[in-house]
């Protein structure tokens, strides 16, 4: 499939509820750049595009503009849509996937994503505070991405590497289907434990797998460095991998080595997804202005980090680089969406997201 640009928008889907035969929607939206203002949504209910929406955009938004003061179009960005449902969409009570795409004059902006009455229960709460929180909201964000931006079918083949306690997997729960499945692994064993607890019986497609790698902050005690790590998946097994917050803790002989696993266990012409730090002049120019929230400045043989103590903390590539060894490796860079890490504002993701498929 050929993948679209995104106009950019920002937003957020705060209420999803369904009232007798009718479904409404509200929440906020506005553009990041430009002059364009949303004038329509798509919508879906599960499997189903909703048609003949009633849409009452621009509606005051004092609350949004007290936080984004100087996002354009930010005092009247509130959204409110209602969907007639037929009898069988009104069945649809709970553990239901919401997806709000906005459209400025046709073009398509960043999806808002909710569930309705998730049954699917979450992990611990310490568990959920060790990685950082955000739990669901997380997971739905970069739900979107996977299917705006790297093109995920319900019924895709998907590796997630370093997994952790399932934050992606709980919403791809809600959106592959029968047909599709779900693998990932980790190198921290308890939070592969707590994900295999998690899913249980409820998700018979989704595997979770500890890689016993050694890492000095996570696995100190793991007999394998992951410059020669081996992913147990057989030649071509996936139609989807993704990775989030791995390559912003490794340094460069084991992106290499991951870049090549990857590539082996993905089938020819599909997508893989990387989150990381990209320098380039520009982030590089907000850190020394003191801007980034990541200060990472210093050298480590390909690399850089924020913390020489503890390297592995935040580490970030020269963009050029990365870039090369994604090359040599055997993909091609279909998408790039810098994030807002470094100190460039209003963008939807934190950090760098880069597009790839297998050629």
């Amino acid at each position: 499939m050929k993948l679209t640009d995104i106009y950019p928008t920002r937003g957020y889907l705060d209420r999803a509820v369904i009232v007798k035969d009718e479904l409404i929607l509200q929440g906020w939206v506005a553009p990041t750049q430009g002059d364009r203002l949303v004038d329509q949504f798509q919508v879906t209910l599960g499997p189903w595009q909703l048609t003949d929406l009633n849409c009452t955009l621009g509606m005051p938004s004092e609350d949004v503009k007290k936080v984004y003061p100087d996002l354009k179009g930010a005092a009247q960005a509130r959204f409110e849509i209602r969907a007639t449902l037929t009898p069988e969409q009104q069945q649809q009570q709970q553990d239901v996937l919401i997806t709000a795409t906005p459209l400025v004059n046709g073009e398509a902006g960043t999806m808002l994503l909710t569930l309705i009455e998730p049954t699917l229960p979450l992990p611990p709460e310490e568990y959920i505070q060790y990685i950082g929180g955000g739990f669901t909201n997380i997971g739905l964000e970069f739900l979107g991405y996977f299917i705006q931006r790297g093109g995920l079918q319900p019924s895709d083949r998907v590796l997630d590497v370093g997994c952790g306690i399932g934050r992606m997997a709980y919403t791809l729960a809600y959106y592959l289907n029968a047909q599709g499945s779900y693998e990932g692994f980790d190198i921290h064993k308890p939070l592969i434990e707590v994900a295999a607890e998690t899913f249980g019986d409820r998700c018979r497609n989704f595997r979770f797998e500890h890689a016993d790698i050694y890492n000095p902050m996570y696995n100190p005690e793991g007999p394998v460095q992951a410059a020669e790590y081996r992913f147990p998946y057989p030649n071509d097994r996936f139609n989807f991998v993704f990775l989030t917050s791995v390559f912003t803790h490794m340094r460069a002989p084991e992106v290499r080595q991951y870049l090549q696993e990857i590539h082996r266990v993905m089938k020819p012409g599909s997508y893989c997804v990387i989150t990381c730090f990209l320098l380039n002049p520009e982030s590089e120019s907000y850190i020394r202005r003191g801007k980034s929230s990541q200060n990472i400045v210093h050298k480590l043989e390909e690399c850089f980090t924020s913390t020489p103590e503890v390297p592995e903390e935040a580490i970030g590539f020269k963009e050029p680089l990365l870039l090369e060894w994604i090359s040599k490796t055997g993909f091609s860079l279909v998408g790039k969406y810098y994030g807002g890490w470094c100190g460039r504002p209003y963008l939807t993701s934190y950090q760098d997201i880069l597009v790839l498929q297998k050629d």
